[in-house]
């Protein structure tokens, strides 16, 4: 084990949450299959390349050691990108299902790829702009979740995302100290300077219940990214 993959086993192991060799491993494939990629598109900044484990990778499991979602989960990564957070997701959850859309078509070339080569069967890609797709069939209010790094504001994240969840009025709790996700939610890191973007989706969305959740935990001091939180918004 490199001492990457050792800092991550660690961290993992201190925030309560089970990463076994084989995850260790693709998480680590994945990693040499963005950077090849990244050689032909701009899928992260070629500035974040040396730190695309830290800044990328483990950055997008520290949502696990905040949400617990439900059992065989289906959860949408809303504008993907190059497979973030969906695919270290993907891979720490093989019982749940996955979508990773992004309306760049070569990115989703790329993200396939990836996930083909990484054996993912749990996950799929769709190509095209949320507000175009989310009456498809197979799409509208199919997901226990949606994720995203905040590719947008917070009223467009949600009038992007909401069509995409499930229409379940069950209330979320927290439990084991972490924030379970038992009815439709909205998902997304931000940083810090949020209120703004939080007092306009409120008024927009008056129906929805929003939590602040620090990504403050065991180690997050070793992270680049420290102004982090994530915003839960659930549908009841």
């Amino acid at each position: 084990m490199s001492n990457e993959e050792l800092w991550l086993y660690t961290l993992c192991r201190k925030n309560n949450l089970i990463i076994t060799d084989i995850q260790i491993q693709q998480l680590t494939t994945f990693k040499t299959l963005l950077l090849e990629w990244n050689k032909k598109i701009n899928l992260i900044s070629r500035k974040s390349e040396i730190n695309v484990w830290n800044d990328h990778i483990a950055l997008s499991l520290t949502l696990l050691f905040k949400i617990q979602f439900p059992p065989n989960a289906n959860i949408l990564d809303l504008g993907t990108g190059g497979g973030f957070p969906g695919i270290p997701l993907a891979i720490m959850l093989p019982d749940s299902s996955f979508v990773l859309l992004d309306a760049t078509n070569k990115k989703i070339t790329a993200v396939q790829s990836m996930i083909e080569s990484l054996g993912l069967s749990n996950t799929k890609t769709v190509w095209g702009r949320a507000e175009e797709l989310k009456n498809m069939p197979r799409l509208f209010q199919s997901f226990d979740a949606v994720v995203t790094r905040s590719v947008s504001n917070l009223s467009n994240l949600l009038a992007w995302g909401l069509p995409f969840l499930k229409t379940d009025k069950k209330k979320s709790n927290h439990e084991n100290k972490k924030f379970f996700i038992s009815a439709p939610s909205l998902i997304t890191f931000k940083g810090l300077e949020v209120d703004e973007e939080l007092t306009k989706a409120k008024k927009a969305f008056p129906h929805l219940h929003f939590q602040n959740v620090p990504l403050v935990f065991e180690g997050s001091e070793e992270f680049n990214n420290l102004e982090k939180q994530l915003v839960i918004v659930t549908k009841y």
